[in-house]
């Protein structure tokens, strides 16, 4: 009977448990799957060893397979082909995002060397950002003071650099209002195009993962591949936030009648040990002769 398995486990276990048996312990694992993908056979690096031997054993049947499936994924795969598909890819940064999802539509994404990296490192493309961090932009000037870039519109509807206003007019307004000023934003930390390079390499490992589910369904001999389970974009996906349960005294109202403790209501003076009442009087007769003794002085 087969095993069921997740294509992302089956990955990690054929390039980090198998495909490395026979090839020589000091090379990487990195360096033995690109060559066994690359060239689509396994290397005979028997007589040009290291000095500290070889992995023992040949890699599992089912571990080629999965090599094979690998070999033949896209090298240069594109994930937003409109402008709207490259926005999506920035979520809720998608207002700040719009020169850099131009540039996303010109890029190609290898999604063999996305997967394997992946499985060999056992991660998984990163998708989830703080927000950047606005910084104003500055231009060098002669003295070495930076000047702040302005842009405005002129009287053709161009948009231009906008220099600053001199004498009286300046004390009145430091920029020509009538040419909507305004001072462009470069986000950092992190900058928008690598929020957008990094959620595309996620669709485009999310993209191989299921190609492969496809590709390797019933061809293995010991595994029955499943597809994997995880979101295609989750940075789209709602915040499960906690419950809070609000009105509600849990230290009286929400247990069983039957579970309360039937215990007499207290009323009047708590009732003294033999020990604290003797403690007590002992107390009041001291203070009373101390009070004779005072008096009688």
């Amino acid at each position: 009977m087969k095993t069921k398995i997740d294509v992302e486990k089956l990955l990690q276990w054929a390039l980090r448990d198998e495909l490395p048996k026979g090839q020589a312990i000091a090379a990487s694992p990195w360096d033995m799957i690109t060559r066994y993908c690359a060239l689509g056979v396994r290397v005979d690096t028997s007589g040009h060893g290291d000095g500290l031997g070889f992995l023992g054993g040949e890699p599992h049947a089912d571990a080629l397979i999965v090599a094979d499936a690998i070999r033949a994924l896209d090298t240069g795969a594109r994930v937003g082909e409109t402008i709207d598909e490259a926005l999506a890819l920035f979520g809720e940064f998608a207002g700040i995002a719009h020169e850099a999802a131009r540039a996303i539509m010109r890029s190609t994404f290898d999604q063999r060397s996305i997967v394997m990296s992946c499985a060999a490192m056992g991660t998984r493309p990163k998708w989830q950002f703080d927000h950047p961090a606005p910084f104003q932009m500055f231009a060098p000037a002669i003295n070495g003071a930076p000047r702040a870039i302005v842009y405005g519109i002129d009287e053709a509807g161009d948009l231009v650099e906008v220099r600053r206003n001199r004498g009286r007019k300046a004390m009145r307004e430091p920029y020509d209002l009538k040419m909507v000023p305004r001072s462009p934003i470069n986000w950092h930390d992190p900058s928008p195009m690598h929020i957008g390079e990094c959620r595309a390499e996620w669709i485009a490992w999310h993209h191989a993962l299921a190609a492969l589910a496809r590709d390797l369904a019933g061809a293995l001999d010991a595994f029955d591949v499943m597809p994997s389970a995880l979101p295609l974009r989750p940075w789209d996906q709602p915040i499960v936030e906690s419950r809070i349960i609000k009105g509600r005294d849990l230290a009286q109202g929400d247990v069983e009648a039957g579970l309360v403790p039937r215990r007499p209501a207290s009323g009047g003076k708590p009732i003294e040990s033999p020990i604290e009442a003797e403690t007590v009087a002992s107390y009041n007769r001291a203070s009373r002769e101390k009070m004779r003794r005072s008096a009688a002085i």
